[in-house]
């Protein structure tokens, strides 16, 4: 057997982090897509990826994943539930932090597509998630 590259685990407890941050909004993308450029994007089904990563429980593990200070900039690499064993990884990356400096358990997550960023789409989205 070969190895596998593992990540460190946090071990943080969103609920012990202090300065929590009100809000972050955070993009997703495909590894395989320039961050910045505007095209050559992939074509999975952003809105249903996005959907999934905005239930209740994906928003608590990333709470408990990345509890602690984060900043605009920060990348994760993480993966999405799509059902039947089949995830699909994503690049997460913070687009904005406010009210604090940290994620801990009060810290309010939303989802957006990396795209609408770069097409300078947010205001709508953030408008249509609260």
């Amino acid at each position: 057997m070969g190895s596998a590259e593992r990540r460190d685990v946090n071990t943080t407890d969103p609920a012990t982090v202090e300065d929590q941050a009100d809000r972050v909004v955070v993009s997703f993308r495909s590894p395989e897509t320039d961050p910045d450029e505007d095209d050559d994007w992939w074509a999975a089904d952003s809105e249903w990826l996005q959907e999934n990563m905005t239930e209740h429980t994906y928003r608590r593990y990333l709470r408990w994943a990345h509890a602690g200070p984060v900043s605009v900039g920060d990348e994760w690499e993480e993966f999405v539930n799509c059902g039947c064993a089949n995830p699909e990884d994503v690049i997460l990356r913070v687009e904005a932090v406010e009210g604090g400096t940290a994620i801990g358990s009060e810290t309010t997550i939303e989802v957006i597509p990396r795209q609408a960023v770069v097409e300078g789409d947010v205001e709508e989205i953030e408008n249509d998630a609260r």
